[in-house]
C-alpha cells in the first residue's frame, strides 16, 4: 500500500519531516486548504489506480468516482474520529464510492443496453484531469492484461462473480493488499475475505481453464 501507514512521512534531504496525515487532518478541520492539497496529492494517484480496477478499465468513470471519494472526504472531515489510519478511512469511500457507481451503471446499462451511464458533458473537460495519471501510470495491473482473447475472457468471468468476492480478488491479487487491509477498506471479518477470496479464485480458474490448458499443451 502507501509508505504512510503509520502516519509518518519519510524524511527528505534536510533531515526533517513531513506533516503526518493526523497533523494534516488536523489542519483541514481548521480551515487550511494547503492540507487537503496535500492530502489529495499523497492519495490520488493509488486511489486512481483502484479505481481504475473496480471500474474495469474506464478512465473516465475512475476519475469521476475518485474525485467524487475526495469531495466525501473533505465534505465529512469533521466526522473522522482516528479510529483507522487516514489513508483506510478514504480508501474505504473510495471502494463504497467505485461499488455504488458500478452498480449504478450495472442498472442504466441493462436498461439501455450499449449506452454508459455518463451524467456529465464528455465534451467539457474535467476539472483536474491533467493531474491525474494514466491508469498504467498510477500502477493499475488491470492496464498489463487488456487486450486481447485472455482479457476478454477473464473480464467476463470477473463480471460473472458476486460483486464481495470480485471486489476481494481485485484488492489482493490485482493490487497485492492484504487480506487485513481489505477488510478494513470493506468492514468485513478477515475470514469473510479470505473466503471470498478462496470463492473467486476457485471460480475463476474452472472459467479460465481452457487457457491453462492451452498453455500446458504449448509445452
Amino acid at each position: 500500500m502507501n509508505s504512510n501507514r503509520s502516519g509518518g512521512r519519510a524524511a527528505d534531504g534536510e533531515g526533517s519531516r513531513l506533516p503526518t496525515d493526523e497533523a494534516l487532518v488536523q489542519k483541514l478541520r481548521e480551515g487550511d486548504s494547503a492540507a487537503a492539497e496535500e492530502l489529495i496529492r499523497r492519495y490520488r494517484q493509488k486511489g486512481f489506480g483502484i479505481a481504475c480496477t473496480l471500474c474495469d478499465g474506464d478512465r473516465d468513470a475512475a476519475l469521476d468516482y475518485t474525485q467524487e471519494a475526495f469531495v466525501k472526504v473533505l465534505g465529512s472531515i469533521g466526522s473522522f474520529q482516528g479510529k483507522s489510519s487516514f489513508y483506510t478511512w478514504f480508501y474505504r469511500i473510495l471502494v463504497n464510492t467505485c461499488l455504488d457507481g458500478r452498480r449504478k451503471r450495472t442498472r442504466w446499462e441493462r436498461l439501455i443496453p450499449g449506452r454508459k451511464n455518463r451524467s456529465r458533458d464528455d465534451s467539457v473537460p474535467e476539472p483536474g484531469v491533467e493531474d491525474y495519471p494514466a491508469p498504467e501510470e498510477a500502477g493499475d495491473p488491470y492496464t498489463a492484461v487488456r487486450g486481447g482473447d485472455l482479457a476478454r475472457d477473464l473480464d467476463k468471468a470477473l463480471e460473472a462473480l458476486p460483486e464481495k468476492q470480485r471486489t476481494v480478488f481485485q484488492l489482493k491479487v490485482l493490487h497485492g493488499m492484504a487480506l487485513s487491509e481489505i477488510a478494513r477498506m470493506t468492514g468485513a471479518a478477515q475470514g469473510t475475505v479470505k473466503t471470498h477470496l478462496f470463492r473467486a479464485t476457485r471460480a475463476l480458474r474452472e472459467a479460465l481453464s481452457d487457457w491453462r490448458e492451452d498453455n500446458g499443451a504449448d509445452r
